[in-house]
């Protein structure tokens, strides 16, 4: 058995429930990314203080992920005063379909309320700005569209101003920290709309999400190729995520019973689907980030995270690390028998693998030794019968 199944995670993986903080912040402060500051600075407020809304961290000590909490030292005064009304702050705008999903998308939880009472404040957010290719990241403005809105709806400055009336939402979704269910009742609304209720799990088909085809990104198992052409073999649809639109994506998770692939990014579109969702992914490391944990709690993913044992990295190729499968053919083979397994699949692996049984709610207890006290002891007792 080559494959060990995993149910650890770093960081922390908290469900929160009722509504995420909305915070009325009078007199805040927007400043831009200046060519001295590598980082974009969060929403201050009118002494100078990071509003803690704002920030967008990984982990349970807040460790921030792409943003400055302090003062920029070159930064005067904010003279400059942005039009009047009242503005919500949604964070950056990530190009990347995964950040964009868990840093961005998290904020946009109050216009489910707002929405509901006719409100519609000005959205305010860091960069792209007005000359941002579109094109490139057409994810964005599809779902945007699920909103009721557009590109053009995304307001940004490109000097520090001084805002009269900004609301920041705390974050639905921390990297590796917490979670609140508004999230997935968000993604799920803008995703419901591409599947009709009869074509959940209406196919049986198993499908994997490839990465054979990308020519750079984080990690990859750079041999994942021989992996398929097996799963291909026995009738798993092999399917490459950047070649389908964002609708096509989320319809493939609805429809199809079974999804297995290495764990990433497009795993986020879980978020989209319909709940209860049955996964099965490779992963690169026996303990995994608790940002998938979190969505497949929220979402009720039915998860199996395994790691092929004997698996070496190299940097280089366009990606940040890639990982090697020993034996990408035995992989595949038990990929094929735990998806004939699935549902039982969690208690198929506790009772077949021994290195599992950590995992169990309930460890039974050790045999006694042969020959040791408790050993000897029994045998006394016989003696006496």
């Amino acid at each position: 058995m080559i494959l060990q199944r995993s149910e650890a995670f770093y960081g922390r993986a908290d469900v929160r429930q009722g509504r995420p903080a909305l915070r009325l912040v009078e007199d805040a402060h927007y400043l831009a990314r200046v060519p001295e500051l590598d980082k974009v600075p969060v929403i201050f407020d009118a002494a100078r203080r990071m509003v803690p809304e704002s920030l967008d961290h990984h982990s349970a000590d807040r460790t921030p992920t792409w943003q400055t909490t302090a003062w920029p030292e070159p930064q005067g005064p904010v003279t400059d005063i942005a039009p009047d009304g009242t503005y919500l702050y949604l964070g950056a705008i990530h190009p990347h379909y995964g950040h964009f999903v868990i840093n961005t998308l998290a904020r946009f939880w109050p216009l489910l309320d707002l929405d509901d009472r006719g409100l519609r404040p000005t959205l305010l957010c860091h960069g792209p700005g007005l000359g941002a290719n579109w094109g490139a990241t057409p994810f964005i403005p599809e779902i945007l569209g699920r909103l009721g809105l557009s590109v053009m709806d995304l307001a940004s400055f490109g000097r520090p101003v001084r805002i009269r009336t900004l609301l920041v939402p705390e974050a639905a979704l921390q990297q590796d920290d917490y979670a609140f269910p508004v999230m997935a009742d968000l993604c799920r609304r803008i995703g419901r709309g591409y599947y009709a209720p009869e074509e959940i799990d209406a196919d049986p088909q198993p499908v994997y999400l490839s990465k054979t085809r990308l020519r750079g990104g984080v990690r990859r198992f750079s041999n994942e190729e021989a992996v398929t052409a097996v799963l291909e073999r026995a009738g798993v649809r092999i399917v490459h995520p950047e070649l389908l639109s964002f609708p096509e994506q989320v319809r493939l998770f609805a429809r199809h019973r079974v999804i297995l692939g290495a764990n990433g990014s497009a795993f986020h579109t879980l978020l989209f689907a319909p709940p209860g969702r049955r996964v099965i992914a490779l992963a690169d490391r026996l303990t995994l980030s608790g940002t998938y944990r979190l969505i497949d709690l929220i979402t009720g993913t039915q998860a199996h995270y395994y790691y092929p044992v004997g698996t070496s990295s190299h940097v280089g190729d366009g990606f940040t690390v890639n990982f090697v499968l020993r034996e990408p053919e035995t992989v595949a083979a038990e990929l094929l028998d735990k998806i004939a397994r699935i549902d039982g699949l969690r208690d198929h692996d506790l009772r077949s693998d021994p290195g599992a049984w950590h995992l169990s709610p309930t460890i039974p207890p050790l045999p006694p030794r042969p020959g040791g006290l408790l050993g000897r002891l029994r045998e006394a007792l016989q003696g006496f019968g």
